[in-house]
C-alpha cells in the first residue's frame, strides 16, 4: 500500500518495561504486529512510549496502530477505584503517550486502529470505562482468555461482512461504559463489546481480538484493508 510513489508509514505503539536489577529499561513489540503491517506493503514504525519530545512529530505518519499489552490501564484514568489486584498496571508513560497520540491523530484525521489493549485505550481516551476483570465480574459466561468465540455484528457498517468466523480472544478486561461518540459494531454472545468505531471520523476503529494473529480471517483482513485505504486516501486526497 502506497502514498503516491512512497510506501505508507504506519506507527505502532510499543510496550515499556522499567529498569530492573540486571536489565535496562526497554521498549518492545511482538513481531506479529510488524508483520501484519509490513506484509501489506506498508512500512511499520515502532513508536517509543515517551513524551520526551513533542508528540506532533508523529504527524508525518500515515496511520496509527495501538498495540495490545499484557498490562492493564489503571482505573485512575477512567475515574474508578481499583478493586482487582491480581494484575499489573501499565506504566503511566505508555498511557500518557497513547492518549497524546490519539488526540493528535483525531485532530489531523488520520486513521487509528486499536487492537485488544489498544481498543480499551481508545475507549478510555473517549471517557469510557472498563470492567477490571471479566472472570470475577459476573458479567460474562464466556472464556475470553486464550480462547476463541463467535461474534455478533451489531452495527450498520456496509463495508464489513455480516457473518464472520470466530475470532481469537486473549483478554481478561472488557469495555463497560462506552466512550463518547463511539458506536459498537460487534459483540460477543455475552454482550461484551468486541468492536467500536467513531463513524464521524475517516477511520477510528478498535477491536478486542488480535487480527495480527489471525491474518487470514475475512473480517480482520477487511478491517486492515480499510485502514490502509483510508491512510492512502488521507495522505493523497487527490489520488
Amino acid at each position: 500500500m502506497k502514498n503516491g510513489d512512497k510506501p505508507l508509514l504506519i506507527g505502532i505503539t510499543s510496550d515499556y518495561e522499567p529498569e530492573e536489577t540486571g536489565r535496562h529499561a526497554r521498549f518492545f513489540l511482538k513481531e506479529a504486529y510488524v508483520r501484519y503491517i509490513s506484509d501489506s506493503g506498508a512500512v511499520p514504525i515502532i513508536l517509543p512510549s515517551t513524551l520526551d519530545f513533542p508528540v506532533d512529530i508523529w504527524s508525518m505518519l500515515d496511520g496509527l496502530v495501538l498495540s495490545g499489552s499484557g498490562l492493564d490501564i489503571s482505573p485512575d484514568y477512567y475515574g474508578q477505584e481499583r478493586t482487582f489486584w491480581n494484575n499489573t498496571l501499565m506504566s503511566d508513560r505508555r498511557v500518557q503517550t497513547e492518549i497524546a497520540l490519539l488526540k493528535l491523530f483525531e485532530e489531523i484525521q488520520k486513521p487509528v486502529l486499536g487492537i485488544c489493549g489498544g481498543f480499551q485505550m481508545m475507549n478510555v481516551y473517549r471517557k469510557g470505562t472498563l470492567i477490571e476483570d471479566l472472570p470475577t465480574s459476573g458479567r460474562s459466561d464466556i472464556n475470553h482468555q486464550e480462547s476463541s468465540h463467535a461474534l455478533q455484528m451489531t452495527g450498520d457498517l456496509d463495508w464489513l461482512p455480516r457473518e464472520t468466523p470466530p475470532v481469537n480472544s486473549f483478554h481478561h478486561q472488557g469495555l463497560d461504559r462506552i466512550g463518547e461518540r463511539l458506536a459498537i459494531f460487534a459483540r460477543s454472545a455475552d454482550g461484551i463489546a468486541e468492536g467500536i468505531i467513531d463513524p464521524r471520523l475517516p477511520f477510528f476503529l478498535g477491536v478486542q481480538w488480535h487480527p495480527e494473529r489471525q491474518t487470514d480471517h475475512p473480517l480482520s483482513r477487511k478491517i486492515l484493508e480499510r485502514f490502509l485505504e483510508t491512510a492512502s486516501r488521507q495522505a493523497d486526497p487527490e489520488a
